[in-house]
């Protein structure tokens, strides 16, 4: 199956891409084994990256693009997110060369404003990307830091692979080596507040709790996700928390 179609850019010109991974068991999520089973943490990872997409989705105006690896897994991704979303191979490479080749492509196709979004941020709050998107009239990027040292999401309005080269990825000098290759390219650059991505228990146990927390019109936050969580019957004891899978 082609996952790839002609797709049209839509009036505003801006488009969502969320960075996929095939939710193959001991090959996502890793770090949260233990406590959780490589097949649990697998289908925590699909309940993130579905409620991520949905979030996207949400925004008006803007086309919606899932940038899959490994690139074999087309059927997957095709039949769990069917048009309008396009689904479009990351590629090879490191990550900044993924990032990288995502961005040209969109922006060849036409687009104005591009923000790349990672998927383990199912929590965000629903007006952090469009915020993003409203700054980029201004700015040239935007970057959303992760409490890690890395980003959440990263816009921008050219395709600048700067942005990407370089970069000590999977370290805590991400953010801060990108807003330096912005600056040394003489872009403009702006962060977004900082959040959290879920790669360990502790980060789990606190996803549960300010889940936890989230009551009246905003219950439906993050729907699959609570859904998972519940179905691994995860608990907190004490002060730091101890998560048990089911």
């Amino acid at each position: 199956m082609d996952c790839e179609k002609d797709g049209h850019m839509n009036r505003s010109g801006s488009a969502v891409a969320v960075m996929a991974k095939f939710p193959e068991p001991g090959k996502v999520k890793t770090r949260l084994c233990p406590p959780l089973t490589p097949g649990d943490a697998a289908d925590l990872y699909k309940a993130f990256l579905l409620d991520t997409v949905e979030l996207a989705s949400a925004i008006p105006g803007i086309d919606m693009f899932i940038a899959y690896d490994p690139d074999t897994a087309c059927n997957f991704f095709s039949r769990t997110f069917p048009g309008p979303t396009e689904c479009i191979p990351q590629g090879t490479g490191d990550l900044g060369a993924r990032l990288s080749r995502i961005s040209r492509r969109l922006f060849f196709r036409g687009y104005r404003k591009l923000i790349i979004l990672a998927s383990d941020t199912p929590h965000l709050p629903g007006d952090w990307i469009p915020r993003a998107f409203s700054r980029l009239d201004e700015t040239d990027v935007i970057l959303g830091p992760c409490d890690d040292g890395g980003y959440y999401l990263i816009g921008s309005r050219v395709h600048a692979p700067a942005l990407f080269g370089q970069i000590p990825w999977s370290t805590s000098g991400v953010l801060e080596r990108t807003t330096g290759r912005a600056q040394d390219a003489g872009m403009t650059w702006e962060l977004l507040p900082s959040c959290y991505d879920i790669d360990t228990k502790e980060d789990l146990v606190r996803l549960k709790m300010d889940l936890q927390a989230v009551t009246g019109e905003n219950r439906v936050l993050c729907s699959r996700t609570r859904e998972a969580l519940a179905v691994l019957s995860t608990a907190i004891a004490g002060d730091t928390g101890i998560l048990k899978s089911r």
